[in-house]
């Protein structure tokens, strides 16, 4: 799935919408583990996370390969702020995996 929108924020300021891709997988893990460790209401801490940075790369990639999921980073003056994704329903399960 391909996504890549610019927006202008009320600050006048551009926001890129797009999908997050291989070569973001420091940016996305070190946003990650930022949020994370600012926030007490998110699923995980920093020191949960059980991606490295290897690891989130190979996920951006399957993600910007994929029909129907997707991994989207928003990117304001060339830095990522933040991310979102869509995963589909039952993939889990389709492939004989059942979630815990």
């Amino acid at each position: 799935m391909k996504y890549n929108k610019v927006i202008l924020l009320n600050n006048g300021i551009e926001c890129c919408l797009r999908n997050g891709m291989e070569y973001d997988g420091q940016a996305v893990f070190d946003n990650f583990n930022l949020t994370h460790g600012e926030t007490d209401y998110l699923l995980t801490y920093p020191d949960e996370n059980c991606f490295d940075v290897m690891q989130e790369s190979q996920f951006l990639k399957e993600k910007s390969e994929s029909k129907n999921e997707v991994e989207i980073v928003t990117v304001v003056d060339n830095v990522v702020v933040g991310t979102a994704g869509i995963e589909a329903v039952g993939k889990n399960i389709r492939y004989g995996i059942v979630p815990n």
